[in-house]
């Protein structure tokens, strides 16, 4: 605010009033603002407190103790006004006139203080979030965002997809200077990706089967989109967290999808009902052929034997054809008896013999021979 001339403001002049009574002001002399200094603060610097007419040397020593104190200053002020620290998740960016000169690690650093030098830290290793096809706030509210979601697939069918993409910063130095909003830059690489993927798949394959392929080729194709920008962004993850048709047809959807899920489901009835049957009617059948190849390779065995014990009996019989014929006999008749329910003694020794009642066979006849 420029000094008037009235005399109110006179006396608030710092310089005081170096005219001889006039209205004009002269500004003051730079050898009498050191004096004045001097005069003011001499005393704290060891210098008199008199003025011009002092000593010669006197204001010579007070200026080289102000910039002895001023050239202490600066560097203090070097020394520490550069000093910062970079957290263990974090990396930072030296820029030197806006240019970058170094990049540093975590821990203590310098770097020469503002204007110069600037830092720029970043979180390298942290995980950051985007959602895609919705908002998710503070309260826990979520707002769906249409323009982001709706998306045509290859049967000309629309979808309603809404997904997360996780990255991390891999580049400081290209995130800083090759791109100019983060978020924006792998928002829109995402929604590009995802409509890619999605219009070469079909609706029923993304609402049912093919979701975690959905989420590796849009993983891929974000990731080529990026490092073709050379954002210095490493891609961690993409989940599919809503993925449904719209909504005005969301009913009609469902209704198809029950149909096929009860298609699918009597479909695996009538499987696992076949493959409960035709396994046991293969048994039976197996068993049935085993049976019949073991009944008749004892028929045959049988036969054989029978045929061999005739030879052998006829070879006996021609060597002693008597006592063969008599020995035939009683094989025979043991045979026939033993089977038979008659019990037969003899009258000579009956009236000494005690009857024999066979009470476990009541219907056998006791028959007396004379």
């Amino acid at each position: 605010m420029p000094w008037s001339n009235n005399d109110n403001n006179q006396n608030q002049n710092p310089w005081g009033n170096q005219g001889g009574g006039g209205n004009k002001q002269t500004p003051p002399d730079l050898d009498e603002v050191v004096r004045r200094l001097q005069e003011r603060f001499g005393g704290f610097f060891g210098g008199s407190g008199g003025g011009s007419n002092g000593s010669g040397g006197t204001p010579n020593m007070s200026r080289g103790v102000i910039t002895g104190i001023m050239a202490a200053v600066f560097v203090i002020w070097g020394v520490f006004g550069g000093l910062y620290m970079v957290a263990a998740d974090e990396e930072a960016v030296v820029l030197r006139f806006g240019k970058h000169v170094a990049t540093k690690g975590p821990g203590l650093n310098w770097h020469i203080p503002y204007p110069v030098e600037t830092v720029e830290k970043l979180p390298v290793t942290r995980v950051q979030r985007l959602e895609i096809g919705f908002r998710q706030f503070s309260d826990g509210t979520t707002r769906k965002r249409v323009n982001e979601s709706l998306m045509l697939t290859k049967d000309e069918n629309i979808v309603d997809i809404s997904f997360i993409v996780q990255y991390k910063i891999k580049s400081v130095e290209n995130f800083l200077f090759n791109i100019d909003s983060a978020t924006k830059t792998v928002r829109d690489a995402a929604e590009s990706a995802i409509r890619e993927v999605i219009g070469r798949t079909l609706i029923d394959d993304v609402l049912t089967t093919k979701k975690a392929e959905v989420e590796v080729e849009t993983q891929d194709l974000i990731q080529q989109i990026l490092d073709s920008y050379e954002a210095g962004i490493s891609v961690s993850t993409v989940k599919l967290q809503d993925v449904q048709p719209p909504e005005r047809v969301i009913k009609e959807f469902k209704d198809v999808a029950s149909a096929r899920e009860d298609k699918e489901r009597a479909k695996n009835e009538a499987q696992a009902y076949a493959n409960d049957i035709i396994p046991n009617a293969r048994g039976e059948g197996k068993k049935m052929v085993l049976d019949a190849e073991a009944y008749g390779k004892a028929v045959v065995e049988r036969a054989k034997g029978e045929a061999d014990r005739f030879e052998s009996v006829l070879t006996a019989y021609k060597l002693a054809p008597e006592v063969t014929r008599k020995r035939l006999y009683m094989d025979t008749m043991q045979d026939v008896l033993s089977r038979a329910d008659k019990i037969i003694i003899d009258g000579k020794v009956a009236g000494s013999v005690l009857p024999y009642l066979p009470l476990n066979k009541a219907g056998n006849k006791v028959e007396v021979q004379k």
